[in-house]
């Protein structure tokens, strides 16, 4: 490959076209979404109908719950509801006293307020539990303008306690409906786990069964669901309400589906068509899957068929096969649990209040700084010019904080855009053209449920793009349901869109002029220390599984999982960013992305390779240190690929042009990498076929993936742009 013909763009489209194909993926429908959207719309809706007959002040905040909090299963609703009523509690206890205490002198109420903003952003930083920090900063900032109000101590207590009620009942109303939604679904969602991850094999197994090339969503998802992992279903299986003989079985089948599930995965990378035996192996166990599944499905799980062995010659669909032949014996009975006790899901430890770090590490402290100086910059402002109406302003400051200040801008373009579409298409368009034609709650509440779904819809995308649709909410909510009348003025959506303007505006002067750190910087420094954790994975051996073994790979594939996650989600808010360096960074973005898609399928491989050495009994001690010769090859690489763009990424900084990079192509031996064809030998293979079908294809899929990305890396510098 010509250095010429790495070095260009791997995305050359227009900002236009991507933005085109970013909505077209973001809005597309999925299984679930319509319901859980109708979910979120009743709950909106329900407690809207609530405020407005029992006439509760500044009741915005409670339909807005109805989208906070979480929808995995009904226990994880519930939790999500006490969180919210803690944070609720703390408010309640802290607001009040701190006001009646500081708030009557000029002096002591400006320290109060800017005590409260630091200790809002600190939490934000620091809480183990991310919903009540959002809870509190959302509740706090909207009682902290109250106390702001001229007038006796009382009236504002009232007030704040007005304000704490709304959402309350909005978390309250949000229980109930999904209470009801369980008791007519009754959906047990282990059993739809396992039933997804079951449906995704079969498809794929089709696929080869019939000699049709695997779909790009199929092989998508089924990239997905080995990424993500079985760790929700074990939780899952560990809290189920029965015998422990029964969560036992369950624990099992979890650990079969997910081995199995990574084979498929391997198997979909690494064979591209099967010979006409396979094909008919293929054929029968998606047929005995099918029936499997369906059986589980309906709860006779303990009544499967007797399992028919197949002709399977490939070694990855003889190993998927021997994992689903287990599960009928594992739910009869029939088979011992003990070889599956390393994978049983323990007794969840207590959760931590803080994270680790909290109070040891600086950065925690100077973000929480940063945040105030933003926070008490839009105060002053607005006290200032004696505009309470701008007080939204802080609240914006709180809402698009986040860890690191590349996904905050994100966060902010993302509610400037939906303070447009909520307050002034819907909400300013509203009072323009619908609300003079009102006049019952029936007809305010048509138009409700039909800005409600649009929001819910754009909440249920993916991360990139969901926190718009709260804003959307939040915005059309401001102003339309903290009255108790239908809202004519203009004057209130001006002044909602101007506050958050504002808040936008001191984020950016105090985290990107004060203090800058682009997303294209924490986009590096995650992929960096990912490629490092993959390195490390990479070294593990489970030969002899323990409990102790598997616990420490599922938290390396947890990390490495959330990393790939962060990586993308970083990469998602550069387009956003302006600047003299925006086309190295644009550059530097796609060649990440390129890398981490070829490194993801990478990961998938060792997945199953790891599988395979530990479960699979087929390979013998030559092979098997072999095996390990090769993982450890592979994770030296992997750290001399972390080594080489660390150097590029350290140079590019020191550049004086600020955007110009330095780096030349090179070759690898100057790179550091010594020759690409420098692998460890085999044993000779005479005799072999396990390993010649089984673990080498897997093994060259590998090495050919690392050999490009490390020619990549050493002949296309991070932020080469291209050329003209």
């Amino acid at each position: 490959m010509s250095a010429e013909a790495v070095l260009g763009r791997t995305d050359t489209r227009s900002f236009s076209a991507w933005f085109v194909d970013f909505l077209r993926s973001e809005m597309a429908p999925y299984p679930g979404r319509g319901l859980l959207v109708a979910r979120m719309v009743i709950s909106a809706t329900l407690t809207m109908i609530l405020v407005m007959t029992f006439r509760i002040p500044n009741g915005a905040t409670g339909p807005l719950y109805a989208f906070l909090i979480a929808r995995d299963n009904l226990l994880t609703t519930a939790r999500s509801a006490r969180n919210v009523t803690i944070a609720f509690a703390l408010c309640a206890l802290f607001v009040p006293f701190g006001g009646r205490m500081f708030g009557s002198l000029p002096m002591t109420h400006f320290l109060w307020e800017a005590v409260s903003i630091f200790l809002i952003f600190f939490l934000i930083r620091t809480l183990d539990n991310y919903s009540i920090a959002s809870a509190i900063g959302l509740m706090a900032t909207s009682a902290l303008a109250i106390w702001y109000l001229p007038g006796p101590a009382a009236h504002n207590v009232e007030l704040t306690l007005w304000q704490i009620l709304s959402p309350a009942i909005g978390a309250a109303v949000t229980i109930v409906v999904e209470a009801v939604f369980h008791a007519i679904v009754k959906q047990d969602e282990l059993l739809r786990g396992l039933g997804d991850r079951l449906h995704l094999i079969e498809e794929l197994l089709h696929c080869y069964g019939a000699g049709n090339a695997v779909p790009s969503t199929l092989r998508r998802r089924l990239t997905q669901a080995a990424m993500i992992g079985v760790g929700g279903l074990r939780r899952s299986a560990a809290r189920a309400n029965t015998t422990p003989i029964q969560r036992a079985q369950m624990n099992a089948v979890v650990s079969l589906v997910g081995r199995s599930v990574d084979f498929a995965a391997a198997l979909e990378q690494t064979t591209r068509q099967m010979g006409d035996g396979d094909r008919d192996a293929a054929r029968q166990l998606s047929a005995q899957i099918r029936a499997m599944s369906s059986s589980i499905a309906d709860g006779h799980g303990n009544a499967l068929p007797q399992w028919v062995a197949s002709t399977a010659t490939l070694p990855l669909l003889r190993e998927m096969e021997g994992m689903f032949s287990l599960i009928p014996r594992v739910l009869a009975g029939t088979e011992s649990l003990e070889a599956y006790d390393a994978f049983t899901e323990r007794a969840l430890p207590q959760s931590r209040i803080f994270v680790r770090d909290a109070f040891s590490n600086p950065e925690h402290l100077r973000y929480a700084l940063g945040g105030c100086l933003a926070g008490m910059l839009c105060y002053v402002l607005y006290v200032s010019l004696s505009w309470p109406g701008l007080a939204t302003s802080v609240t914006t400051c709180v809402l698009t904080a986040l860890t690191n200040i590349g996904s905050s801008r994100q966060k902010q373009v993302l509610r400037l855009a939906g303070a447009v579409i909520g307050g002034f298409v819907f909400g300013m368009g509203a009072q323009i053209m619908v609300l003079p034609w009102l006049d019952s709650i029936a007809g305010f509440t048509v138009l409700f449920v039909v800005v409600s779904a649009a929001a819910a819809w754009i909440a249920t995308a993916s991360t990139r793009l969901s926190y718009c649709g709260m804003q959307i909410a939040l915005a059309f909510y401001l102003i339309n349901v903290n009255e108790f009348h239908i809202q004519l003025s203009l004057s209130i959506a001006r002044d909602r869109a101007l506050g958050v303007l504002l808040g936008i505006s001191m984020m950016w002067l105090v985290f990107e002029r004060l203090h800058p750190k682009t997303a294209t910087e924490t986009m590096i420094e995650i992929f960096l220390a990912n490629l490092r954790l993959l390195a490390e994975f990479s070294k593990l051996a489970l030969a002899n599984p323990t409990a102790k073994s598997v616990a420490h790979v599922r938290r390396l594939r947890t990390a490495i999982s959330n990393n790939f996650s962060a990586v993308n989600a970083q990469a998602d808010a550069i387009p956003f960013e302006i600047g003299a360096a925006h086309l190295q960074h644009m550059a530097a973005r796609d060649h990440i992305r390129r890398w981490q898609a070829m490194l993801r399928t990478y990961f998938l491989l060792e997945l199953a390779l790891l599988q395979y050495a530990a479960f699979s009994g087929t390979l013998s001690e030559e092979d098997s240190a072999a095996l390990g010769r090769f993982d450890r090859h592979c994770a030296v690489r992997l750290e001399a690929i972390a080594a080489q763009l660390e150097n590029q990424h350290r140079i590019s900084q020191a550049s004086e042009a600020g955007g110009s990079v330095a780096l030349q192509p090179a070759s690898a031996t100057q790179a550091g990498f010594g020759s690409l064809s420098d692998w460890p030998e085999w044993p000779a293979l005479s005799g072999r076929g396990e390993m010649q079908e089984g673990v080498l294809p897997m093994v060259r899929e590998i090495r050919q993936l690392l050999d490009r990305v490390t020619e990549e890396v050493v002949a296309t510098p991070l932020f080469a742009i291209e050329q003209p």
